[in-house]
């Protein structure tokens, strides 16, 4: 590959940028967000959640380390959802908890 001036460009390992990039959270009148902290199983990685009723629409997203002031610690977060019940899946088959999502609200979780 080369860019718009001719120069070869390397390719180079692929960085996590999760682990500094910032979030944008939608939350409100009607949506919530919900953070989950998962247990190092899920590293690498996403967790699927769906309507409370489990049999509607899934929502997936990937499980990234961030770093904060407390130290780093994995993630996944869904930024804004419907406020409502949702399943939390621990594979495409098996549901590992449930949650409650309110509006204005950011819920958080940790699944073992």
């Amino acid at each position: 590959m080369t860019t718009s001036t001719g120069a070869a460009l390397e390719a180079g390992p692929a960085i996590n940028t999760a682990a500094s990039a910032s979030l944008a959270l939608d939350i409100g009148t009607e949506a919530g967000a919900l953070v989950i902290y998962p247990a190092e199983r899920f590293r690498g990685r996403e967790i699927e959640i769906s309507p409370g009723h489990g049999r509607g629409h899934r929502v997936h997203t990937g499980v990234h380390e961030r770093t904060t002031q407390a130290g780093s610690m994995l993630t996944a977060v869904f930024g804004s959802l419907p406020a409502g019940d949702y399943v939390v899946w621990e594979t495409d088959t098996q549901p590992a908890s449930t949650v409650a999502v309110r509006a204005g609200v950011v819920t958080e979780m940790h699944l073992s």
